[in-house]
């Protein structure tokens, strides 16, 4: 399984508009955070969330024929490009009687909780009500994943997908676990954006139903606390209890450079055994940046 960060930064993205700061005005590719989203390229195509820079994610690393669209959330940092899935409705069938590998309904299957669904369905109103001839929209199957768990996981092209809650502030949203069998071991990737705290059961799911994570991609938003969003030492500690081999942070804001962020995390790392164990034995903390791949 290979997956592409297509975007680190956290809601403003990264410059900040109107903002001179150093990391905003800094040169290094490394510093440039468009909104958080990430694609799995291979060996199934996978979009996961659809923010304001899809349409200049997707160009620029290749996004082409999904099978499907994971929602993290409906945040518009998140969600805001949906309509930009509408060039897949040219390439993907919407004929009920020519299904999607993943469901029998029609058109791009797009999995988000029943909150979130909701949400799509009230701003992008258009793309559900019938219309006359002319303009264009996304045809979108929207599929609820309170049935998909670890008992009955979304199986797409080898890759089994199960829903993780975590809390988004007083929100509950969805992680994902992507998983792979290898030479007869489970290996997993663990995507946790736009978090603050983890329930004790996806915990649970983490370290029972994910066999070995080998990455972990975390929200980690800054230095400071936030109300809804891990801080450094936060997500540090979260990745403590996992015990991926790789932890990746993800939607960082323009408070600090991407190799001081690496810094902090080495500074601060004899806090957590078990990750500075992890590292002393070849993985590693560090900052993700737009473009890293991952693969298990």
């Amino acid at each position: 399984m290979q997956m592409i960060i297509t975007g680190s930064g956290t809601s403003h993205g990264v410059p900040v508009i109107g903002c001179d700061c150093p990391v905003c005005t800094s040169n290094d590719p490394k510093n440039k955070r468009l909104r958080s989203a990430a694609y799995v390229k291979s060996p199934a195509s996978i979009i996961i969330d659809t923010g304001p820079e899809f349409r200049i994610q997707a160009l620029k690393y290749k996004i082409a024929k999904p099978d499907c669209v994971l929602l993290t959330h409906n945040h518009a940092d998140h969600l805001n490009g949906l309509d930009d899935l509408r060039v897949f409705s040219h390439t993907k069938s919407a004929d009920p009687k020519n299904p999607t590998p993943e469901t029998e309904g029609e058109g791009l299957s797009l999995y988000a909780n029943k909150k979130e669904i909701k949400a799509i369905k009230k701003r992008f109103d258009y793309i559900f009500t019938p219309v006359t001839q002319g303009g264009g929209k996304p045809k979108l199957n929207l599929i609820c994943t309170s049935d998909i768990n670890e008992k009955n996981p979304l199986v797409i092209k080898g890759i089994s997908i199960i829903p993780i809650p975590i809390m988004h502030g007083k929100l509950k949203v969805n992680g994902y676990l992507l998983s792979e069998e290898k030479n007869g071991k489970k290996k997993s990737i663990a995507y946790l954006t736009d978090c603050n705290s983890i329930p004790e059961k996806s915990f649970r799911t983490l370290s029972e139903d994910a066999g070995q994570i080998e990455h972990l991609v975390i929200d980690a938003l800054r230095e400071k606390t936030h109300s809804s969003h891990f801080s450094f030492l936060e997500a540090m500690a979260a990745a403590d209890r996992i015990k991926p081999r790789h932890t990746w942070f993800i939607h960082m804001t323009h408070n600090m450079d991407h190799y001081d962020v690496q810094k902090y995390i080495d500074q601060n790392l004899d806090q957590f055994p078990n990750l500075e164990s992890i590292v002393e034995n070849g993985g590693s903390v560090s900052p993700s940046y737009d473009g890293m791949e991952i693969e298990i």
